[in-house]
């Protein structure tokens, strides 16, 4: 027998994960939000980790909670490095658990009750829905836009109405920057106005900054002219961590960060993420005691070490972010060559275009994934995204030159096309 609650998120999740056909096996995989650019620099160092410093001691539970001390210490150095905090972080500040979507889940867990409400833009990544909806019955409560927002009061306007006609109590809202899918930024303004506003309203405000040392800038101009890109006001990541809260106002109390090596260091079967409090110690030991036992001491001994030399991952971001941008650049320039509208990213692994027109429908989209299947690549359908319009997919860029080039023919059969694509030599 199941309890009732199982039964409940079972029946959410088999709904939801119905959505979309299962592309058959075989396929080439653009549709998953992995860095497969970084990897060649970042499995030595973690194979180097675990042959130097495992230790017996290491195959017993760990007693400390947050995390071993050793990783929370390096973690602490590594952020007060690249998110350039206002207030330095220190290692009782963080929270350790088994990636983003964990640490999301019980911070969730222990500010919102049952039927509280989340305000997230759309469109967001669908993971969102699962730490929220699934365990904790927190509803996500969609921002949406008829066109995306000029300027920070234009902005706020959009949640604030959002805010009114929820038919649920918001405790918070979750700000994924850099954004996915879009891969853009969001000006400091736009963060400002935004913690300015859960002050006003007394909620929290929660920063998924998974995708923060992935930011190459601006892509160059294409080959192909292409008057449907959408190019963001941002090209410059500001972490929540920076911001000056006092001269803003804000509680720091109800502002909370999420990291993980998932995506700036393409290790997202490692499984090791970060919440950041710096000032509220209650609710740090909340998520602590809630995330006790949950990141493997192997994780926890390859990141030590890794954070140990600041030098060397910042090399090893510094070498990324050309990598991805080119990637990019590759896909951009197939997508104005077939005059598709798209989001220029200028950070993360992944682009957002309208591959399946204007004239698209929900019967369209699903017809046109199974010919992306058929052809041998799996992308994101916009339906998992809680996309507002048809005929928008996720594309994954991030991938080895030979790999992303075949991915792009394949979506070229699917999509029927009656020009071909040459990447320029330079892209080869």
């Amino acid at each position: 027998m199941l309890s009732g609650r199982m039964k409940r998120s079972l029946s959410w999740l088999s709904a939801h994960a119905s959505a979309e056909p299962n592309p058959p096996k075989g396929v080439l995989g653009m549709d998953m939000a992995e860095n497969w650019l970084v990897r060649p620099d970042v499995l030595p160092l973690i194979k180097d980790a675990i042959s130097l410093d495992l230790k017996q001691q290491d195959l017993s539970y760990s007693q400390e909670l947050g995390g071993p001390p050793g990783l929370l210490h390096v973690s602490a150095s590594f952020f007060n490095r690249f998110f350039f905090p206002q207030v330095a972080i220190l290692p009782e500040h963080i929270v350790t658990s088994t990636g983003c979507s964990s640490v999301i889940e019980t911070l969730i867990f222990s500010i919102c009750d049952t039927g509280d409400g989340i305000l997230l833009e759309t469109p967001m990544w669908d993971g969102f829905s699962v730490t929220s909806i699934l365990r904790n019955n927190v509803r996500i409560v969609p921002v949406r836009y008829s066109r995306r927002p000029t300027n920070a009061a234009d902005l706020v306007q959009h949640y604030s109405e959002a805010m009114k006609n929820a038919t649920c109590p918001i405790r918070g809202l979750i700000v994924c920057n850099p954004h996915n899918p879009l891969g853009q930024i969001y000006p400091t303004l736009w963060l400002e106005a935004l913690l300015q506003f859960c002050e006003a309203h007394n909620i929290h405000f929660i920063s998924d900054e998974i995708y923060a040392l992935s930011n190459f800038g601006a892509t160059r101009c294409s080959q192909y002219a292409n008057p449907y890109t959408v190019i963001g006001l941002e090209t410059k990541f500001t972490s929540v961590l920076s911001i000056d809260l006092k001269r803003l106002g804000v509680d720091p109390a109800r502002v909370h960060v999420a990291y993980s090596i998932s995506k700036d260091l393409g290790s997202s079967g490692i499984r090791l993420g970060y919440l950041i409090t710096q000032s509220n110690p209650r609710l740090r030991r909340a998520l602590a005691v809630l995330n006790r036992f949950k990141v493997c001491n192997m994780a926890s001994i390859a990141v030590a070490s890794l954070f140990s030399n600041l030098q060397t991952v910042e090399n090893v971001l510094d070498n990324n972010k050309p990598r991805l941008r080119k990637a990019a650049e590759i896909v951009e320039d197939f997508l104005s060559f077939h005059h598709i509208m798209f989001y220029s990213p200028v950070a993360g692994c992944v682009i957002w275009a309208r591959v399946g027109g204007e004239l698209a429908t929900k019967e369209t989209d699903a017809e046109l994934y199974e010919k992306f299947a058929a052809a041998g690549v799996a992308v994101g359908a916009g339906s998992r995204f809680k996309s507002g319009e048809p005929g928008w997919f996720r594309i994954t860029f991030a991938l080895p030159r030979k790999s992303l080039i075949e991915g792009l023919r394949r979506i070229e059969i699917g999509m029927e096309a009656k020009q071909q694509w040459k990447p320029a030599n330079s892209q080869l």
